[in-house]
């Protein structure tokens, strides 16, 4: 199997970085098994200080291969499969496993961070886009409801309209916009630079304080996850055993005139 996403640990500062540039770091199945793989792996390591989320290629995420992952209705069960409805299933857990980690996560957003790759994002700790981020809770423009615990996250980052504008109207913002709606936590003129600095100054305070403070907030940010976890999968669900669904997707397809977007890999 191709590694889509890497995974490297240096002196207690792992980076993972989607690596599916050609793409524009769209995400196919295998795309999830290796990111709930390193996060799990993420998870054991007990001398982890720090983990930065970052992306080769123009673009962070564009979000699901839909293409891909739309051929294979077993694709599609193995994503929602969950034993109990308000545990986490593989869609959920690339999203929610990054506030499992005890250490502090970064996510870099540059270029496009849409549908899945804004979900993902949304599951770390701090987010720092670049000025030319642009980002879109997208699922709605394939007739879809969004499904990988984004809301888990939202509820506890703004108010219940501006999140459900985002999520009804589907459209890209910049980075600016972003910010004033609390989806990013900084918009940073030279990300690298920003993020290293964050970075040292995570690293001088004690990673037993930083755990602790990340299991408080975690009280409110993490408020009703079962059920919204729940909700979530069965809303799609529904959803996908309708009609509308898939004239959505087929319209999208064969829709070459939107600029945002490789309709080749969404």
């Amino acid at each position: 199997m191709k590694h889509l996403i890497t995974l490297s640990i240096d002196a207690g500062i792992a980076t993972v970085t989607f690596d599916r540039a050609e793409k524009l770091n769209a995400l196919s199945f295998d795309s999830f098994i290796q990111l709930d793989s390193i996060i799990k792996q993420l998870k054991k390591e007990k001398s982890l200080r720090l983990v930065i989320i970052d992306a080769n290629g123009s673009d962070f995420c564009t979000g699901l291969d839909v293409k891909s992952i739309s051929r294979s209705a077993i694709t599609m069960v193995k994503l929602l499969f969950k034993w109990l409805p308000g545990n986490a299933n593989l869609a959920q857990r690339v999203t929610l496993g990054w506030q499992e980690i005890k250490a502090p996560v970064i996510c870099k957003i540059h270029g496009r961070c849409f549908g899945g790759g804004m979900q993902i994002a949304l599951g770390a700790d701090f987010r720092l886009a670049s000025k030319d981020a642009q980002l879109s809770i997208m699922e709605a423009r394939w007739g879809l409801t969004p499904d990988m615990a984004g809301s888990v996250m939202l509820q506890g980052l703004m108010p219940y309209d501006q999140a459900l504008k985002l999520t009804h109207l589907a459209d890209p913002i910049d980075a600016k916009t972003a910010l004033s709606l609390n989806l990013v936590t900084e918009v940073c003129d030279d990300l690298n630079k920003r993020c290293e600095q964050l970075k040292d100054a995570l690293l001088e305070k004690s990673p037993d304080a930083l755990a602790a403070n990340k299991r408080t907030y975690q009280k409110h940010m993490l408020v009703n996850r079962r059920k919204l976890l729940a909700a979530e999968t069965l809303n799609q669900i529904k959803i996908l055993r309708g009609k509308n669904v898939k004239r959505a997707i087929n319209n999208r397809l064969k829709d070459e005139s939107k600029p945002f977007f490789d309709s080749a890999n969404w």
